[in-house]
């Protein structure tokens, strides 16, 4: 249960899923487009949600969930269970859980940075931006499904 404690309060707490959530809407509403997003929800359901939704995507929850997460982390005290209170190790080995999954995605963005060929502003439009929209996408896919079987 101890260990259990530990693991729960650390590498399954709010301050992964607030970090993940804010970095998934920032990937979405921004590199990959809110615009685009709302499109892919049409094509979904068939018909376009509110546009509050997209203001929610690209503005309110990122702004939310980071400040939730400095909110946790100024308000961070050592966790106990009943009366038993951890030693410190217990806590360094709490934060390496943690960070063993939140610090993937910053990894992640400086190993791409690092190995993307090309200016800064070059960088950013490989890296962050799409290209091709959803429907120009949907067309090359039709067009290739119909080389494949001959139709064209």
């Amino acid at each position: 249960m101890y260990v259990f404690q530990i693991l729960d309060s650390y590498a399954v707490s709010g301050f992964c899923l607030l970090f993940l959530i804010f970095f998934e809407c920032i990937s979405v509403s921004w590199a990959f487009g809110v615009n685009r997003f709302y499109d892919g929800i049409k094509d979904m359901i068939g018909y376009y949600p509110l546009a509050w939704w997209k203001f929610c995507w690209a503005i309110t929850t990122p702004c939310i969930c980071i400040g939730v997460f400095i909110f946790n982390l100024v308000q961070w005290t050592p966790i106990k269970y009943l009366d038993y209170e951890y030693p410190w190790w217990s806590h360094v080995f709490g934060w390496f859980t943690a960070l063993s999954s939140m610090l993937c995605i910053p990894g992640y963005m400086i190993w791409l940075w690092m190995n993307t060929e090309g200016n800064r502003s070059t960088k950013i439009r490989l890296i962050v931006r799409i290209d091709d929209d959803v429907k120009t996408l949907r067309q090359k896919m039709q067009q290739e499904a119909q080389k494949k079987h001959g139709i064209i």
